[in-house]
């Protein structure tokens, strides 16, 4: 019975990995660099000037929104925070949207490029592009088939410890089996966190009979299990033709935000605890403020949030208690992105979804390997796998590189920039997959992870050429975000050139003996 129990799992371990694992390695890898999300954005538009004090920075914000939004229904304030420098703020009536980017200096204005940013890998790792066509339930399907890889490799590899210490680097093969093993039983915590949160923050959407028969939709039965303010607050404009007095008496909202800090300071104790604040309605009589806090103390997506008065700076009803089933689902979302995590946890988790992006990989290679050994001549089944394992693994590599290649390359006032890059993203990917198909196996390999490696190895060296004074202002100013993302693409630059050299050479080790043995 334990023979036959294991070879099913041993089988289902196999194709549960095979028949989607592409998408899995894309998923995963794209997700991973997610975790710095406004480190990578902040480094794609390099334009963003530090900002150091935050003294007065509201009341700045509050004198450019009394100047510009009028006529606005909502203004939002974004502070920068440890993890991005970007000061912004946002006026807005309906659909009608104005952003600006404010400096350190009185009066500086920052006009940053237009890019996709980090966000890009965000949203393209759980819709892949397909919004609106079904991406979010592809992606919680290739989750679902993840977990089973995950737990039916425990029945295939089952030891650990001798697994866990044996690395052979003599032949390729050895080696990415040895590799594939020390990867899994590493990664096993990180990869059932990851695909069970990622299930359960759709688990609505997924479900979608429960949500209508209870509360006719997944928006609707969300809306009830989410605490909300009052309703949507009315404008209370007076009206122009009224009175000659109407923009006199129209109620103005706050200009001094000190009586409003000084109830966030004696309920959230700590420096630099707002993380963004929003003036509903501001010149309506019953406008109010929402100041949200900082991630940093909560595994929730949702961090805490006071009310107040837009004009008297008066502490209002807050928001009532989540439920139960709304904060286990927020805790999820948390899990998922990773908000709460300190910089050294942060990079754990980086390298832990590197290491499942690569436990993936090899698990593809291996799959093809072990068959091709046994098979002689051409077959159309294995030559399809192994296009799909080039570019799917090292294509996705060269795709990445070009995309923040494009970030530096694309003309700053062309129009639409920030969908250029995500289509040169995918346009590399596509001639990635055409130069597969038409090269040899060995040599599509090393060519696609060279032009990765030389790309990640430039970047630094095409911001120097652009503008040497970006790098210069992030060493004078300590700018560590700037400066960890340009030694990040260096350092992987390095990797990824030393994993190419190394593959040629194996490959061309086996190919001479395969020569001699025929001979």
């Amino acid at each position: 019975m334990k023979p036959d129990f294991r070879k099913s799992m041993i089988w289902l371990h196999t194709y549960s990995g095979l028949v989607i694992g592409w998408l899995l390695f894309t998923i995963f890898l794209t997700g991973t660099l997610s975790y710095f999300n406004p480190e990578i954005t902040q480094w794609m538009k390099p334009e963003l000037v530090q900002v150091s004090s935050t003294q007065n920075m509201v009341n700045r914000s509050l004198d450019v929104l009394h100047k510009e939004g009028t006529d606005s229904d909502r203004w939002r304030i974004n502070l920068p925070d440890k993890r991005t420098e970007h000061w912004s703020i946002q006026w807005s009536k309906g659909r009608d949207r104005q952003n600006l980017s404010l400096g350190p200096d009185e009066g500086q204005v920052v006009t940053p490029r237009e890019s996709a940013g980090g966000n890009f890998f965000r949203v393209f790792h759980y819709t892949l592009e397909l919004r609106g066509y079904g991406g979010r339930y592809i992606s919680g399907l290739a989750a679902m088939f993840m977990l089973i890889a995950v737990f039916s490799g425990i029945f295939t590899h089952r030891r650990f410890f001798r697994d866990f210490f044996t690395l052979r680097f003599n032949k390729v093969g050895k080696a990415l089996t040895d590799f594939h093993a020390l990867a899994g039983v590493t990664t096993i915590p990180f990869c059932i966190m990851i695909c069970t949160s990622g299930i359960m923050i759709y688990n609505i959407m997924y479900m979608p009979f429960s949500a209508n028969y209870y509360a006719g939709g997944e928006r609707a039965l969300i809306r009830q299990l989410a605490p909300n303010l009052a309703p949507h607050l009315a404008p209370n404009l007076p009206s122009i033709e009224s009175s000659s007095n109407a923009v006199s008496e129209m109620p103005s909202p706050l200009k001094d935000f000190a009586v409003v800090q000084q109830q966030v300071q004696q309920t959230w104790a700590g420096e630099d605890q707002i993380r963004r604040i929003t003036f509903e309605q501001p010149f309506s009589q019953n406008g109010r403020i929402i100041v949200d806090r900082v991630k940093d103390n909560t595994l929730s997506r949702q961090s805490e949030r006071l009310v107040f008065s837009s004009h008297t700076g008066e502490a209002l009803e807050g928001y009532q208690p989540a439920s139960t089933a709304t904060e286990v689902r927020r805790v999820f979302f948390g899990l998922h992105e990773g908000h709460f995590a300190d910089t050294g946890l942060r990079w754990l988790l980086f390298l832990l979804g590197l290491l499942s992006s690569a436990l993936i990989a090899t698990g593809l290679i291996i799959w093809l390997k072990k068959r091709k050994e046994k098979h002689q001549g051409f077959h159309l089944g294995y030559f399809i796998v192994e296009r799909l394992n080039i570019s799917g693994i090292a294509g996705l590599l060269v795709a990445t590189t070009a995309f923040f290649l494009a970030s530096r390359l694309l003309p700053i006032e062309i129009a639409n920039r920030a969908n250029l890059e995500v289509h040169v993203f995918l346009w590399t990917w596509l001639i990635c997959l055409i130069h597969a198909l038409l090269r040899p196996a060995n040599k599509a390999w090393f060519e696609q992870l060279l032009v990765s490696a030389v790309g990640c190895i430039l970047l630094p060296f095409v911001d120097v050429m652009q503008n040497s004074q970006w790098l210069v202002n992030a060493i004078i100013q300590t700018n560590v975000t700037y400066l960890g993302v340009t030694v990040a693409m260096f350092i992987i630059g390095v990797i990824l050139l030393k994993t190419a050299l190394w593959l040629k050479v194996r490959t061309s080790v086996n190919y001479l003996k395969v020569e001699a043995k025929s001979c």
